[in-house]
């Protein structure tokens, strides 16, 4: 039987485990998203969409994204322009025609916002013009690969693969992971290698930058665990 000196207990508690959602002038803080890095770092300016995924936390379903241009002018992504959320990523294609820094915001649904994100758009021009660019992925093989904590080599085949190109990798709970240099073989314009090691059961997906910053199609891969000899 509850005394009331237990259920004046209990309100002290829950009291204080809500101060401790409040900030310091008393206003209470939702737990909002946070943006950890945006790749590309340094995307070149383009008048044609580019993929960024976005990194961080707390990304919940229906969020928006709103990026502030260099001269101020804002555009705001919701819906169906935000892909494969995740709670820690999820890409979104942004127009970036100025050279200069914008701004981005994460907001959910609850009304709970990031910190400003500064990323820094890259002049075109500085590019060779072989390098401005759009890649794109036709296929990765193996479609389904097997979970194994060694590196495994995915054979990617498409067009317009520059080199020094970055692969960009999202494992099934939203975390990426940037793979360039000798981790990639057998370069040409329509295909390479990259050697991945891939832990986890689930969907994987894939994607490509070249040195301008242009973003190619994102492919899944499936992940299996290995099959235990009978």
């Amino acid at each position: 039987m509850l005394t009331s000196r237990s259920i004046l207990v209990a309100i002290a508690v829950a009291v204080t485990a809500l101060g401790s959602a409040r900030k310091a002038d008393g206003q209470e803080r939702l737990l909002g998203p946070a943006i950890s890095s945006v790749a590309p770092q340094a995307p070149a300016r383009s008048a044609t969409a580019q993929v960024l995924t976005i990194s961080g936390a707390n990304f919940s379903d229906g969020l928006s994204l709103t990026v502030v241009e260099p001269d101020g002018r804002e555009r705001r992504y919701t819906g169906t322009a935000i892909q494969t959320r995740r709670e820690t990523s999820f890409k979104v294609s942004v127009v970036l025609a100025a050279t200069g820094a914008y701004t981005l915001i994460v907001t959910n649904p609850d009304g709970a916002a990031s910190d400003p994100f500064v990323l820094k758009g890259q002049p075109a021009a500085q590019l060779p013009a072989a390098a401005r660019i759009t890649p794109k992925i036709d296929r990765v093989l193996p479609e389904e690969a097997t979970k194994d904590p060694l590196p495994q080599r995915l054979a990617v085949t498409g067009e317009r693969f520059v080199d020094g190109l970055s692969v960009y990798v999202t494992d099934p709970i939203g975390t990426v992971y940037q793979i360039k240099g000798s981790a990639l073989g057998s370069f040409t314009a329509t295909s390479f290698s990259v050697s991945v090691a891939i832990e986890m059961t689930g969907d994987y997906t894939l994607m490509v930058t070249n040195p301008s910053g242009e973003s190619s199609n994102s492919v899944t891969i499936k992940v299996v665990a290995r099959r235990r000899l009978q």
